[in-house]
């Protein structure tokens, strides 16, 4: 595969197995970083027709370079403010910052925007190259290098070290590449393994090879032959084959510029700001959490709701920044917030993003993602605040937890969970056997389901609110019916865990199981001396009247008390297995139930089915009372009505 040597040019030949990191220029327009980048490469990167003709950057540039031990890809963006959302797709995923300040002309407000977009993303290592020092004497560029410090104090960049450089005489060249090199030695290693997920900055076609995309590898590794996925949209398409800066290569990974030759998609389903991604790793959103920091220079607070402009990767988004805590975020300060867009995009635990205001005039602050997916209405705001903190501070087992715990009772697959917790997957073995130690991930008694244990915890809050909310509806009633509250469970839950859930709040003491119904400890019904009284003599009266049960207004006038106590008490003896419901109004004894469940068993085994009448014979009784016992029968499934006979289910 062929590329334009003008913009993926090697300047020298690697040394054999460099480190590769992403270097990335910044500074103001014309403080010469294009001519520095030619100068230390070889390379001109601007490589547009229109670029050339007014000598200004418009778009990103590449080249690369090789020092000592190590392979820079360099990205050259441009410093004029209208191109600052290029500035960030350039500035996405680099290593290494060379901040490029002139001389004669000191710090500008574009060396400000573009030290404060590095400073949100987190940019910790660089170098300052104070350029055309060929135009001043050294008294001045040592006060600009003054000015540069006081500049970066207070931001990531703080102590990066100022290289004096002419790009047309090379003095100072020699230096700035000794300086790239130390800085580089102390950029943490980023690990290989693990799913892939690079950022579009590019789209082209060459003819005979089809479509052709590049940027800067954010994740792990490529390799000739895979199969990604394409965000936003999910499309599916293969790598034919990969160079990095025009020389083939059989495998990328974090660090290096790449290009990748793909198939099985159209050109138009491309453009800067695809994620390219492992297949299964990435999960589409409209709404996400971050830690946001507003800039100090910001003219005013960032009101909840506020609109501003998401550039995350190589992609920008409209969007509304929601506060999770309070109703706005101070100059200056710190907040965890909700970010809604209107499209689906895909994003990683960690992923830095910068905010602009809707006109993209200026930035207003930035961060980084916390929660990947999350859901517009927050059920417990206090809970989300802390899950929040644990996902920004926690270690591995912490983000992992806390992933799990929100998910619920749906385990996200190990590819996404490891991009949604910040982790590599072949970290989660270990780090489910630390959860399952601390009890932190359970096994749902009865069953194979595992689920974290804040999820259960906070479940089984919920039930008992679900039963407060009950009591407070039907006080009358001795509790909830067992079916229903059971069937609430698993519509919460998953399919199978209503009953396993049910007897693990029972064990727990958390509710109270009464027959078959439900109700909180508190609220198990308590009898009197008399009340107790009372209730054997009308369970006797129950029983005694057999398959013609009495009305509850006669049972109370015989027993010489009020229909609502009776009602009370019935309550409670078919919460205890004493009674049976069999219609509105129409109790059986539990023993006499049982008995008529044998007599029609008898009846049908004998006639192979059997009829009202029949059962009505049997019973004794009358078809006032036989017609509902069947319906009852009908109902709980014992029996089955055909025409004009019943069968056994």
């Amino acid at each position: 595969m062929a590329t334009n040597p003008s913009t993926e040019t090697r300047a020298t030949d690697a040394a054999s197995d460099p480190r590769h990191l992403i270097l990335g220029t910044a500074g103001h327009i014309d403080h010469g970083k294009t001519a520095l980048v030619r100068q230390l490469t070889g390379v001109d990167t601007d490589r547009l027709p229109e670029e050339q003709r007014r000598g200004m950057t418009i778009d990103l540039g590449f080249a690369d370079l090789s020092v000592g031990d190590f392979h820079f890809g360099l990205v050259d963006v441009p410093g004029h403010e209208r191109f600052v959302r290029t500035m960030v797709a350039g500035a996405t995923g680099i290593d290494l910052a060379l901040l490029v300040v002139a001389a004669d002309d000191s710090v500008m407000p574009q060396t400000v925007e573009h030290v404060e977009i590095l400073d949100l993303l987190g940019i910790e290592h660089g170098v300052v190259a104070i350029t055309k020092t060929d135009l001043v004497d050294a008294e001045l560029v040592e006060l600009v290098a003054d000015e540069v410090a006081e500049l970066l104090a207070s931001t990531s960049l703080a102590g990066a070290p100022a290289i004096a450089v002419s790009s047309v005489t090379g003095a100072g060249i020699t230096e700035l590449q000794q300086a790239l090199v130390q800085q580089a030695a102390n950029v943490p290693l980023r690990e290989t393994a693990g799913s892939f997920q690079m950022a579009v900055d590019r789209v082209f076609t060459i003819q005979g090879r089809g479509t052709v995309v590049t940027g800067s590898v954010y994740r792990g590794r490529v390799r000739a032959g895979d199969i990604l996925e394409v965000w936003p949209g999910g499309h599916s398409c293969r790598v034919r084959g990969l160079q990095s800066h025009g020389r083939d290569d059989d495998a990328l990974q974090v660090g290096q510029r790449a290009a990748l030759n793909l198939i099985g998609l159209d050109r138009e389903q491309l453009q800067r700001g695809c994620e390219l991604a492992t297949p299964g790793s990435m999960t589409p959103t409209t709404v996400f959490h971050a830690r946001v920091r507003l800039l100090g220079s910001c003219r005013r607070p960032l009101k909840s709701y506020g609109r501003a402009r998401l550039c995350i990767g190589t992609r920008e988004s409209p969007a509304t920044i929601v506060m999770l805590d309070g109703d706005e975020l101070a100059v200056g300060e710190s907040a965890f917030v909700q970010i809604r867009v209107a499209s689906p995009i895909a994003v990683a635990h960690g992923q830095r993003f910068i905010l602009r205001d809707e006109t993209a005039v200026r930035t207003l602050g930035g961060g980084r993602v916390l929660r990947c997916i999350a859901r517009r209405r927050i059920r417990n705001r206090q809970e989300e605040l802390v899950g929040l903190e644990r996902l920004a501070t926690g270690d591995a087992a912490d983000r992992v937890g806390e992933i799990l715990r929100a998910a619920g009772f749906s385990r996200p697959p190990d590819l996404q969970l490891a991009v949604q917790a910040g982790v590599e997957p072949e970290q989660l073995d270990d780090v489910f056997s630390t959860l399952v130690s601390a009890s932190r991930w359970v096994t749902i008694a009865g069953t194979d389901r595992q689920v974290a244990r804040g999820t259960l915890d906070g479940f089984m809050q919920r039930g008992r609110r679900r039963l407060e909310r009950y009591h407070e509806l039907h006080v009358k009633e001795v509790g909830c019916p067992m079916d229903v509250f059971k069937g609430w469970l698993e519509r919460g839950s998953a399919p199978g865990l209503g009953r396993p859930l049910l007897d693990r709040m029972v064990a727990a003491k958390t509710v109270k199981q009464l027959g078959r119904y439900v109700c909180l400890p508190e609220h198990a019904p308590a009898m009197s001396a008399q009340d107790e009284k009372l209730m054997h003599k009308m369970l006797e009266r129950f029983e005694a009247l057999a398959f013609q049960p009495p009305a509850v207004a006669a049972v109370a006038q015989e027993l010489g008390t009020n229909v609502d106590r009776i009602r009370r008490l019935i309550r409670i003896a078919i919460s205890t297995d004493q009674l049976v419901e069999i219609g509105r109004e129409l109790y059986l004894h539990a023993e006499r139930e049982h008995m008529l469940r044998q007599r029609v068993r008898d009846l049908v085994d004998e006639h192979g089915a059997m009829s009202v009448g029949q059962l009505r014979e049997s019973l004794g009784s009358s078809r006032k009372y036989v017609v509902p016992f069947l319906e009852y029968l009908d109902r709980v499934g014992f029996t089955r009505r055909d025409g004009d006979v019943r069968r056994l289910v």
